[in-house]
């Protein structure tokens, strides 16, 4: 019994430091404090083999066969910890990520099966609206154009792209252009 209630709780606790549009039903409220101030919510949804979570740590982490859905994106790994902010006195605040790390077999489509991303770790920092890509082989693909390095991080606010190589490997680019659009007439 104390370990059903455990689990039901940390269920709410993640529902509602994820912003789960369900959350406030399952907490008895009617209407949330973003509905009130007039923003939009969407809901992610994290599926995993296990979970674990530290409420004093701001932590929620997924083992396992991860898929993680919100919107457009798909992103799947081994594993997944989400950090989020704190919410004050009341966990009905803390409905806002701070930082996303997803390790092993990180894959990541978005733009409506538009972009892929692959890496060994993926780190997303929410207010900078920055995606990290690193270890294993990264790389980039929009459409059947790829950019690949050692690290590649993309500025989602500033639309731009930075790839890196270590010195020894140098960044690689397919860019797939029309005849007499390129390098050749």
């Amino acid at each position: 019994m104390k370990r059903l209630v455990h689990t039901k709780s940390a269920l709410l606790i993640i529902l509602l430091c994820l912003g789960y549009q369900a959350a406030p039903v399952l907490a008895g409220s009617q209407v949330t404090e973003s509905e009130k101030h007039g923003e939009a919510e969407t809901a992610i949804r994290i599926t995993s083999d296990r979970l674990e979570s530290d409420h004093e740590m701001r932590w929620v982490e997924f083992i396992g066969n991860v898929m993680a859905i919100q919107d457009d994106v798909v992103i799947t790994a081994d594993r997944m910890k989400v950090f989020y902010k704190s919410g004050g006195h009341t966990s009905m605040g803390a409905g806002t990520i701070e930082k996303i790390i997803s390790q092993g077999n990180v894959k990541i489509v978005f733009d409506n099966e538009a972009n892929t991303a692959v890496a060994d770790k993926a780190v997303y920092l929410a207010d900078q609206k920055v995606l990290e890509l690193s270890g294993g082989d990264p790389r980039v693909w929009s459409g059947k154009n790829m950019v690949r390095g050692k690290k590649i991080t993309l500025f989602q606010a500033e639309n731009r792209t930075l790839v890196e190589g270590d010195g020894k490997d140098q960044v690689e680019a397919t860019l797939y252009v029309k005849k007499g659009g390129g390098l050749t007439k």
